[in-house]
């Protein structure tokens, strides 16, 4: 069975939700594509190298997936980084919800739209 389906609170996307939930030590699986580490912005590459190495130093794994791959296309759709959690984290969502409004509305419509077949591949992989 799929996590999303299991448990959908302990599957996050996007840069803020994941930061969020490393700031809680909460990740046990981070995946991002490759492209986000080729960014012509230096701010972000540091940004996400920063996340990813301060991930592995609280014990979580990490997954770079290739922007070439099926899997890493579908996440680049959805922002480009995704998390498993340890353990649901329900209040990251709720305050998320009041800080954005209608436009995190908008956001989880189409991260909705393209869990699925990430879901599909990561359940492959065995997650």
């Amino acid at each position: 069975m799929r996590m999303i389906d299991i448990c959908p609170e302990k599957a996050f996307y996007g840069f803020k939700h994941v930061a969020k939930a490393n700031e809680e030590l909460a990740i046990d699986s981070l995946l991002v594509t490759d492209e986000l580490f080729r960014s012509s912005d230096i701010k972000t590459r540091k940004a996400y190298v920063s996340l990813v190495e301060s991930v592995r130093k609280n014990g979580g794994q990490v997954f770079v997936l290739s922007s070439l791959h099926e899997s890493g296309k579908q996440l680049q759709q959805v922002s480009g980084i995704a998390a498993i959690l340890r353990y649901p984290l329900p209040d990251l969502d709720e305050e998320s919800e009041e800080e954005d409004g209608s436009e995190e509305e908008v956001e989880k419509t189409e991260a909705e739209l393209h869990a699925e077949p990430l879901a599909d591949d990561l359940a492959g992989m065995g997650f």
